[in-house]
């Protein structure tokens, strides 16, 4: 398993990368220009979504967590 990358330079990385690959297109394929409500709460959205990336990453950074495959073990009694 790895580390997530250390530098504020990542965390800004996957920052532009949601925001460019996740957001404008979600942006292009729902905004309704007769729908200020819902466009309102589109805006909300999707800045939450770029904001809560940045912050997801330096949660993981911060925190040393190892991101990877997932390994389960079970008791050798269990097997049969």
């Amino acid at each position: 398993m790895s580390m997530v990358p250390g530098t504020k330079d990542y965390a800004a990385y996957m920052v532009l990368w949601v925001g460019f690959f996740l957001a404008v297109p979600l942006w292009r394929e729902f905004y309704e220009p007769s729908q200020p409500v819902w466009n309102v709460f589109l805006t909300t959205f999707l800045i939450a979504l770029v904001v809560g990336t940045f912050f997801g990453v330096r949660y993981l950074q911060k925190n040393g967590v190892e991101v990877g495959e997932a390994r389960f073990t079970s008791p050798d009694n269990d097997r049969s």
